[in-house]
């Protein structure tokens, strides 16, 4: 695998499930134990296959813009009445 942007859509069973951006059509699922870093739900990451571990570089900047993006359209929403 080359380096491909992902979001982390959730962990579940130990497991990571990535969809690939920017579709979410295609996914990725890694083992939690083969990530040699913390990441959450929602976080836009790189992803790097290296031997038996995956190499995931946080992008920080296109994370928070997206969560704040959600946050907005989440806010706009309960304010609908």
């Amino acid at each position: 695998m080359s380096s491909t942007k992902y979001t982390l859509d959730r962990i579940e069973d130990g497991y990571a499930i990535f969809l690939k951006y920017p579709d979410e059509e295609e996914h990725v699922i890694i083992a939690m134990s083969a990530i040699d870093k913390e990441v959450q739900a929602g976080d836009r990451v790189m992803i790097e296959e290296i031997g038996d571990t995956f190499h995931i570089e946080i992008l920080k900047e296109e994370t928070t813009v997206k969560k704040e993006e959600i946050q907005s359209l989440m806010d706009r929403l309960r304010n609908k009445k």
